[in-house]
């Protein structure tokens, strides 16, 4: 069988990790730079981000049929997209400061070009998404090799958890040389994801460039093709299991603001220092994954995987909560934040084993289907993956905003509290923004907890057979997946 060979490997993670890093940069940075950077009020971020995400989302599947049905290759695409999804990383950094003392029309045209950049980065960030996660069951015939490439998807995790960890400790720090105020708050912002968007366009290039598409897709003829979801079992659990499961985003959404507010103080050393403390279970989970994914599939099938791994997140998040509750205005203390990055580490490896876990679920869909109806439908199958990503993503940040609207948080009180930490306060000692600060502790952990919880209820079944054939077969590999 026809596989590719290391150095295309080597290019494919290239052009991932530059992906990731265009996605890291504009996924973790912009919802706080529209609020808490120009200004824009809670709820209209809310609506900006929620609703193209939750729209690209709901387009993904569309996207995904469109290329199916395409005779472009995947391997087209992957070197059509990547600069212009460069460009519009950093069009997305390019706003203005909303003010009251604004014109109406102005406001207007900051939130509107900010809802525009973004609707169309998506778009645009989609048509490369979907070649890139379906790729390498394009680039080898081998089933082994297939996932093996995807079990290495976290690499390009990590680099979002790069990008995400340093875009915003390096534009604080930049911001204080070019004065420390809002506009220069703002231009440094725009210069670090110019620098980011660079790198991540030159090397997410690669992919499309160094490689060679091994299985060449026919276009997609006759009915609808998303009579699938309908007939694929496997892939209609995995749909179903990320949208009950949505809520799993919101760390990542969370995790920004509630580190500039209550860790750091906007301080942009101590950004960094906590921002990598917390996020190091995620880093940790995704290198562990890389080796133990394919291991433990193979041992225990992807079901149990996925659902061991989300079950690993349920209680560590629940305890933070707690944790919180009992020491509110001490979390930086020795014990309390000795526990807390010790508990981060099992919510962020779970997630990061059960995120990698996933597209080999997608993978097995496909060659389920092709069992079924002799069809590949890989482009469809895996614009499920960027739909789950981006409805978690969308719900994540309007279930935010509307908690920031309902404590009437917003950007006169982001705008009060920035001036109160610039005149030398301390925002979690400051019992008026405690409200604001447990409601950061709030949406960081107990979503996640639910979620999780509700992830794991469509593969219910599939545990149960497996169960009941272990019992009556007297063997642990029946009912693998």
């Amino acid at each position: 069988m026809e596989t590719y060979i290391k150095k295309e490997r080597n290019y494919y993670l290239l052009g991932l990790a530059g992906q990731n890093l265009l996605y890291g940069a504009v996924t973790s940075c912009l919802a706080y730079y529209l609020q808490f950077t120009i200004l824009i009020p809670a709820a209209l971020v809310g609506v900006i981000v929620s609703a193209s995400r939750i729209f690209d989302a709901v387009k993904d599947p569309l996207m995904g049929a469109v290329l199916s049905r395409c005779s472009r290759q995947f391997r087209d695409w992957l070197r059509i997209v990547p600069i212009p999804t460069g460009v519009l990383t950093v069009l997305c950094f390019t706003n203005g400061i909303w003010s009251d003392d604004n014109s109406g029309i102005k406001n207007a045209l900051i939130a509107s070009s900010a809802f525009v950049c973004f609707l169309l980065w998506e778009t645009v960030f989609t048509l490369g998404d979907i070649p890139l996660s379906g790729y390498p069951s394009l680039m080898t015939e081998d089933e082994t090799d297939r996932n093996k490439l995807l079990s290495l998807r976290p690499v390009g995790a990590l680099a979002s958890s790069i990008s995400s960890l340093t875009v915003q400790p390096l534009a604080f720090a930049l911001a204080g040389i070019l004065g420390g105020t809002a506009i220069a708050e703002r231009n440094a912002f725009l210069l670090v994801v110019l620098a980011v968007a660079v790198i991540g366009g030159a090397l997410f290039q690669l992919t499309g460039m160094k490689t060679k598409q091994r299985i060449l897709t026919e276009p997609e003829h006759g009915a609808t093709v998303f009579r699938y979801f309908g007939t694929n079992p496997l892939l209609r659990k995995i749909l179903i299991s990320g949208i009950l499961g949505s809520l799993r985003s919101m760390p990542g959404v969370i995790l920004t603001p509630l580190v500039t507010y209550y860790f750091a103080n906007k301080n942009a050393g101590l950004t960094l220092l906590y921002t990598v403390l917390f996020g190091a279970g995620n880093f940790l989970g995704m290198l562990a994954s890389m080796v133990l994914v394919p291991k433990l599939t193979k041992k225990h099938g992807t079901v149990k995987v996925f659902v061991g791994s989300n079950l690993l997140t349920i209680l560590p998040n629940v305890l933070i909560f707690g944790l919180y509750l009992c020491r509110p205005q001490s979390m930086t203390d020795p014990l309390p934040l000795t526990l807390m990055v010790l508990l981060t580490l099992f919510t962020g490896g779970g997630i990061s084993l059960s995120t990698t876990v996933q597209p080999l679920m997608i993978g097995e869909a496909v060659d389920l289907e092709y069992q079924l109806s002799g069809n590949r439908p890989t482009a469809l199958f895996f614009s499920v993956q960027t739909f789950i990503i981006k409805i978690g993503a969308g719900l994540s940040t309007l279930v935010a905003s509307l908690a920031y609207s309902l404590i009437h948080f917003s950007s006169a009180e982001t705008a009060a509290l920035n001036a109160f930490i610039a005149g030398g306060g301390v925002t979690k000692l400051e019992g008026s923004y405690s409200l604001f600060l447990g409601m950061l502790f709030f949406l960081y952990t107990i979503p996640t907890a639910v979620s999780a919880l509700l992830a794991i209820l469509p593969y219910t079944d599939i545990l149960q057979k497996e169960k009941r054939d272990h019992n009556s077969l007297s063997t642990g590999g029946a009912g693998k997946i």
